[in-house]
């Protein structure tokens, strides 16, 4: 990554906490628009993205880096556990709409994951 997209980044993760700090946020979970997502996530290699929809929805399209885990299999966090993702990086978690990935989201901050992003919108708005 080059040093000022490094720096792009950087400052928009502070944004995002600034912004969720002064709406009174007491989750840890931060709020990531389209525009936002794609600034700084969209097909960029080294990317934490995790899809939680179905099967059955994926089979509809998906975002390109996204690992695949499904919200609602019993293991869920043992499955995400075994992506091995760096806890303490940016991950970016996505559904259909944005319901599913909040509350998974939420698990991932009790797996100790520090800084957890939920796409706006989910997958229906990306594509």
């Amino acid at each position: 990554m080059s040093a000022s997209k490094l720096f792009l980044f950087n400052v928009l993760l502070a944004v995002l906490f600034i912004s969720g700090c002064a709406n009174g946020q007491d989750s840890k979970v931060k709020n990531l628009s389209q525009n936002e997502f794609k600034k700084v996530f969209d097909n960029k290699k080294g990317s934490q993205i995790i899809d939680v929809r179905t099967p059955e929805e994926i089979s509809q399209g998906k975002i390109t880096l996204a690992h695949e885990v499904n919200y609602f299999d019993a293991d869920f966090q043992k499955k995400v556990e075994k992506l091995n993702l760096d806890k303490s990086k940016p991950v970016v978690v996505y559904c259909a709409v944005g319901g599913r990935s909040s509350k998974a989201a939420e698990v991932l901050i009790k797996m100790g994951f520090k800084n957890v992003l939920n796409l706006e919108g989910g997958y229906n708005s990306y594509k």
